[in-house]
C-alpha cells in the first residue's frame, strides 16, 4: 500500500512545483497540500476505506482548486503572476476526475459517486470524460433506469444529439422493457423532438419540401459565407473596431441555435410526412402497454391489465397536453381508437372521449363555453346509449366530479360568478 501511495504522491509534485514557482503556494502550503494527501491516499488505499473518503478527498482538492483559481485572478489583474499556460492550469480538475475515476473503479455499486463524478465531468465541460462515464455507468449497471434517462438528456439537450438520444433510449429499453418512466421518457423526446423540428422551419419559413432540401444543402455554405463578410468588414488598422449591426438574419440564426438540426429523414410537412405529425410517439405508445402489462403477475388481485393499461394512458395524455404547437387532437383521437377498440365499455374510455374537448381548458380559457358544450353533448349521448339506471348514475358521477375538480376546485383559476354559475347549471343538467 505505501509504495501505491508514494506512486500517486509523487505525480503530484510537477504540479506543486508549478504552483510554488508562480507564486500561488508558499512552501509551508505546499507542506501541508502534501500531508493532507498523504492522509487521503492512506484512507483510500486501506481496506477500511469507504465511498465517502473518496468524496472527501475530490471535496478537498475542488476547495483546493478554488482557492489557486482565487488567488490566480488576483494577482494576474495586477500582473504579479506569470499567466502562460501551465500544467498547475488544468492539473487540479485532472486530478479531480482522477479520484472520481478510482472511486468507481472501487465502488461501481455506489450511485452517488458516479452522481458527483458526472456533475463535476459536465461543470468542466470534459466531454471525453462525460462519454466515458457514462459508457462505463451503463456496462456495469444496465438496469438502472436513472443512468439511461440521465445520458439521453444529456445527449439531446446539451450535444442537440437527437439520433444519439434515440439510440440510448432503445438500448435502455431492451434492458429494461417493464419501465414505465422510460417509456414514458422516450415518448416524450419524440414528440420534444418534433416540436422543436418545426419550430427550427417555422423560424426559416420553409414551407415546400424542395425549399426544406435547398437549405439543407445550402446552409453551411450561406453560414461560411456570412463569417467571410463579417470578417472583411472590420477595420484592423483601426482603433476602434466596429462590430456589425444585427440583422434579421443574424436573429435567425440565435435562434436556431437552440432548436434540432433537420434531418433528411423527416422532410415535407405534418400533412404529407406521419412521422411529423407524432407517429413516432404514437409507435412507442403501442409498443409500450404490451410490454408493461407482460409484467403483471398472473395472479395478482392489486393491479389489473386493464387498470394498468388506463394508467399508462392517463399518463400518455398529460404529456401530450403540453405540445401546443402539435396536432394534439390527432394523437388524442389514436389513444381513444386504442381504447375504443380494447375496452369499448370500460367507464373510464367513456370518460376519456367526453373529456377530450375540455383537457387543458380553465374557467378563464376563450374557448370554454364551446369545449364545454362539446363534452357535454358527448356525454349526453353515452348517457343515452346506457340502459342499466346503476351505470348511469356511475357515469354521471364521474364526469360531474371531473366538472367540479377542474373548474370549480381550481385554487389557481377561480372561476369568476357568471362562468361559476354557468358551470353549476351544467352539473345540474347533467345530473337530471
Amino acid at each position: 500500500m505505501a509504495e501505491k501511495v508514494r506512486y500517486f504522491l509523487e505525480q503530484s509534485v510537477p504540479e506543486l512545483e508549478d504552483l510554488t514557482k508562480k507564486g500561488l503556494f508558499d512552501k509551508n502550503e505546499i507542506t501541508m497540500i502534501m500531508r493532507r494527501r498523504t492522509d487521503f491516499e492512506h484512507r483510500i488505499q486501506g481496506r477500511g476505506s469507504k465511498p465517502r473518503d473518496y468524496l472527501k478527498y475530490a471535496e478537498f482538492e475542488g476547495n483546493l482548486e478554488k482557492l489557486r483559481k482565487k488567488r490566480y485572478n488576483r494577482l494576474s489583474k495586477v500582473g504579479l503572476i506569470e499567466t502562460k499556460p501551465s500544467l498547475s492550469d488544468w492539473a487540479g480538475s485532472r486530478r479531480i476526475l482522477f479520484i472520481f475515476d478510482r472511486a468507481t473503479r472501487r465502488y461501481p455499486g455506489d450511485l452517488s459517486i458516479w452522481g458527483q463524478y458526472l456533475k463535476f465531468a459536465k461543470a468542466n465541460g470534459a466531454i471525453k470524460v462525460i462519454y466515458k462515464v457514462y459508457s462505463r455507468l451503463l456496462q456495469l449497471q444496465p438496469r438502472n433506469v436513472d443512468a439511461w434517462l440521465s445520458a439521453a438528456k444529456y445527449e439531446f439537450e446539451t450535444n442537440a444529439n437527437a439520433k444519439g438520444a434515440r439510440v440510448l433510449f432503445q438500448r435502455g429499453l431492451r434492458f429494461n422493457p417493464e419501465s414505465l418512466e422510460l417509456w414514458l421518457s422516450y415518448a416524450q423526446f419524440e414528440l420534444t423532438y418534433i416540436s422543436r423540428l418545426l419550430a427550427r422551419r417555422k423560424v426559416l419559413g420553409l414551407i415546400a419540401q424542395k425549399q426544406q432540401q435547398d437549405h439543407l444543402q445550402s446552409e453551411s455554405d450561406n453560414l461560411q459565407q456570412a463569417l467571410d463578410k463579417d470578417s472583411a468588414d472590420m477595420d484592423v488598422d483601426s482603433d476602434v473596431i466596429i462590430l456589425p449591426q444585427q440583422t434579421g438574419e443574424d436573429v435567425m440564426k440565435e435562434e436556431l441555435k437552440h432548436l434540432p438540426e433537420a434531418d433528411m429523414n423527416v422532410l415535407g410537412n405534418p400533412e404529407t410526412n406521419p412521422a411529423l405529425r407524432g407517429d413516432v410517439a404514437l409507435t412507442v405508445f403501442d409498443l409500450c402497454i404490451p410490454a408493461i402489462l407482460k409484467t403483471i403477475p398472473a395472479n395478482s388481485n392489486v393491479i389489473t391489465e386493464e387498470s394498468k393499461t388506463f394508467e399508462i394512458v392517463e399518463n400518455f395524455l398529460k404529456i401530450v397536453d403540453h405540445f401546443d404547437d402539435l396536432n394534439k387532437d390527432y394523437l388524442y383521437m389514436h389513444v381513444l381508437n386504442y381504447l375504443q377498440s380494447n375496452y369499448q365499455k370500460n367507464f373510464s374510455t367513456y370518460l376519456i372521449d367526453i373529456t377530450l374537448p375540455i383537457r387543458k381548458v380553465t374557467s378563464a380559457s376563450e374557448n370554454l363555453a364551446g369545449s364545454l358544450q362539446l363534452a357535454v353533448n358527448k356525454f349526453m349521448a353515452y348517457k343515452a346509449k346506457i340502459i342499466n339506471p346503476k351505470e348511469k348514475e356511475q357515469l354521471t358521477s364521474l364526469f360531474v366530479e371531473q366538472l367540479t375538480n377542474q373548474f370549480l376546485l381550481d385554487e389557481d383559476n377561480k372561476p369568476t360568478e357568471r362562468v361559476e354559475g354557468l358551470l353549476r347549471a351544467i352539473i345540474k343538467k347533467c345530473k337530471n
